[in-house]
């Protein structure tokens, strides 16, 4: 009778011991599952952006900042814009009415573009990052700078263009070009007919012009944005407008900041 009491307490010792153990194996089991690595932040910069997961099954509207797991997506609107970092340094942008689907491959990380387009907007370690579009891989150093000047061009409604004689010549030096910048001007113009589009939808057919002063500095980089003179009297459309030009990167150059006027019209 004694063995018998000491034999069922070492029973059920024993059955909490292997449930324990179960519980812990299935645990790490999970952790090591693809997807559990963090892949990117996801930051939004205008307009509605969703992130979809669980094999596009769960859809969460983005508010503010979100960290990205393999295959989870990203859709962003027509008005859409949102910004994911790596910590290999890559800085990407999603466009406007885009959808992209976040993957791994060991080390690698690649974004599969079903929809829209993204910008590669600060290069990181090379081979860390890959962007798939049509078929066809590129790592995303490789994306930017070669397969996105050979693809043909996405039919955008064009802006108004504006008058180049009204960027002041005088304020340039040997570093930058006024074509120079012009041309980086209008690789953007996407995000400025975004503004746009964000204000046709609060008031239809509305037309106007707009001025942007801002400094570039020898880095690149753009300061002192704000809006010079504009007739359409939306501030939320001003605000756009100068975050968008914020966004632009210009290449290092030798010599003074370059403070300039860029004129736009909208109609």
């Amino acid at each position: 009778m004694a063995k018998n009491n000491w034999l069922i307490p070492s029973l059920i010792v024993v059955g909490i011991f292997s449930v324990a153990l179960s519980l812990f194996i299935a645990s790490q089991t999970e952790k090591q599952k693809p997807g559990a690595r963090p892949l990117a932040r996801l930051e939004l910069n205008l307009g509605k952006v969703f992130v979809l997961r669980k094999n596009m099954t769960q859809k969460e509207i983005l508010t503010r900042k979100a960290t990205l797991f393999a295959l989870d997506s990203v859709e962003t609107g027509v008005d859409g814009d949102a910004t994911m970092e790596f910590d290999s340094a890559y800085r990407i942008r999603i466009q406007e009415n885009s959808l992209i689907t976040m993957d791994e491959e060991g080390d690698r990380i690649v974004l599969i573009i079903k929809r829209g387009d993204v910008q590669v907007e600060n290069y990181g370690r090379e081979g860390s990052v890959f962007i798939s579009k049509d078929g066809v891989r590129w790592n995303a150093t490789e994306y930017e700078m070669n397969y996105k000047k050979q693809a043909p061009a996405e039919t955008l409604p064009d802006l108004a263009p504006a008058e180049t004689s009204q960027i002041p010549t005088a304020s340039l030096n040997e570093g930058l070009t006024s074509e120079f910048i012009q041309d980086t001007l209008k690789t953007h113009r996407g995000a400025f007919f975004k503004c746009y589009t964000q204000l046709l939808q609060k008031t239809p057919g509305v037309v106007g012009q707009a001025s942007i002063s801002f400094t570039i500095e020898r880095t690149g980089k753009v300061s002192s944005a704000e809006i010079a003179s504009s007739s359409l009297n939306d501030a939320t459309f001003k605000k756009c407008l100068i975050e968008a030009v914020r966004r632009v990167e210009f290449k290092s150059f030798n010599g003074d900041p370059i403070s300039t006027v860029f004129p736009l019209r909208f109609e």
